[in-house]
């Protein structure tokens, strides 16, 4: 597994400080990790798998794909909407939830 993390990190483009800071570890742990001087506890997958959208088996065991597949469309409206501001993503679910209404009643 400690392998597999350096690769996600290394295909996710981050440096070990950038990734230890998404995960709540400084780069050293990142680093003893990669080097297999530190075990990865269940926290730290679920905290992987999560904030990385890594498929959960492949981190495990490296079988499957390293992502869990995602509707390309969904994926890139979270991204708009974790840049909005908290005033504006209220607004935005507000809106949707105005719209799947409206939708259900059609």
């Amino acid at each position: 597994m400690n392998t597999r993390i350096r690769t996600l990190r290394k295909t996710l483009n981050l440096t070990q400080k950038e990734f230890g800071g998404k995960v709540g570890l400084r780069s050293s742990t990142i680093n003893d990790i990669e080097h297999s001087r530190c075990k990865v506890n269940e926290r730290l997958q679920i905290a992987i798998c999560s904030k990385f959208n890594v498929n959960e088996h492949w981190l495990k065991t490296g079988q499957g794909n390293m992502f869990v597949e995602i509707d390309k469309k969904l994926n890139d409206f979270l991204e708009i909407f974790k840049t909005l501001s908290p005033e504006l993503q209220d607004y935005l679910m507000q809106s949707a939830k105005i719209l799947l209404d409206s939708q259900n009643k059609t």
